[in-house]
């Protein structure tokens, strides 16, 4: 019998010093606070068992300038690849970090930077926008189909183009639905507050409001203890996770803007050495900014007429047939004026 050959040789063994590539993400709340934070987070550590040799870190409840930079300072001082800062308003103390480790990595979000911020800035800064407003363009045009009063509003942390777009754009969606339909908006000034983020939803649905879109952080559990305690039916939009399981009888659904998503992303664009100046992340290219699924009994409150007309404006919008403004640029920008959303001429969009 002819001899078997000889098994080819093992694979070599990585080196026992290769350093990982170590990223950090710093943001607003917690990791598990199923809210902004816990969504970034999720995709951090999906990305992290996937590709390999990764490790990543979280900073967590980092609201202050102070904050960013200074944690962002000091991981960078130890070496790390990656330093995102998942907060919009951090532009500056990001250019400061990246001005001061030109070897290092850094990305502020969601930023959606002007040409003269994108041309200025260090050539190791990343800007990374997510749409989070398309997401609220989906969201809008459910409330518009659940309401009973023809009256829906939104309650927001504080008013910066970032989070402007989201109530201006759900308003939006509700007008394409029914170019009648009455808004009322609140800025709370807090993103964790639940007792303010409560009055505010109760005033809210004494005048009328049966359905609500959060803007803001964990102080959506204020709004939806205002929902839960009020006389009729009252849903709740919360948003960046999908919330259905806090409070089924009042979550309509939840503006999950992807990301999830556009955290494994950046990491693996981090590893292969392929960040972007710019990082732009839509309704276009990222199934994952969504309405989360409908659940009973949302699901059941809508008919299957209803549910159709959705299923056509979400395929519409996905396939650029209708076009969502941009934050900043364009015609008709969402994230600039507060009440934009109730002005734009809904044929200018596709509408």
């Amino acid at each position: 019998a002819e001899p078997e050959p000889p098994p080819p040789p093992p694979e070599p063994a990585p080196a026992a010093d290769a350093e990982p590539f170590r990223a950090v993400i710093l943001f607003p709340g917690f990791s598990n606070d199923e809210s902004w934070a816990n969504a970034w987070w999720d995709g951090a550590l999906a990305a992290q068992a996937d590709l390999g040799n990764v490790h990543v870190e979280p900073t967590e409840y980092a609201y202050e300038v102070d904050d960013y930079l200074q944690q962002g300072l000091a991981y960078a001082s130890e070496g790390y690849d990656l330093v995102i800062m998942a907060h919009g308003a951090m532009a500056d103390p990001a250019a400061q970090v990246a001005e001061a480790y030109p070897d290092v990595q850094v990305c502020v979000a969601p930023v959606d930077p002007p040409p003269d911020l994108l041309e200025g800035s260090p050539d190791n800064l990343c800007f990374i926008d997510m749409a989070q407003h398309h997401a609220n363009f989906f969201t809008g045009v459910l409330a518009a189909l659940i309401t009973e009063t023809g009256h829906v509003g939104a309650l927001g942390g504080f008013a910066f183009p970032a989070l402007t777009r989201q109530p201006e754009t759900f308003h939006l969606g509700a007008r394409c639905v029914n170019p009648d339909i009455e808004f009322t908006q609140e800025y709370i000034q807090t993103w964790d507050d639940t007792g303010i983020a409560k009055t505010a939803a109760q005033a809210l649905i004494a005048g009328g409001v049966d359905v609500i879109q959060s803007a803001t952080d964990q102080a959506v559990l204020g709004i939806i203890d205002a929902a839960q305690e009020a006389d009729s039916q009252v849903w709740v939009i919360p948003a960046y996770y999908d919330s259905h399981h806090l409070a089924p009888d009042v979550i309509l659904t939840s503006s999950v803007h992807g990301l999830a998503d556009v955290a494994y992303a950046m990491i693996t664009r981090g590893v292969n050495d392929e960040v972007e100046k710019f990082n732009d992340f839509t309704a276009y290219n990222t199934p994952g900014i969504q309405a989360s699924p409908l659940r009973d009994p949302a699901l059941s409150a809508l008919s299957a007429d209803e549910l159709a007309i959705y299923e056509d404006f979400e395929a519409r919008v996905r396939s650029g047939e209708i076009q969502i403004p941009d934050e900043t640029k364009g015609d008709n920008p969402v994230g600039l004026e507060v009440g934009i959303g109730g002005q734009i001429n809904l044929a200018d969009i596709g509408c």
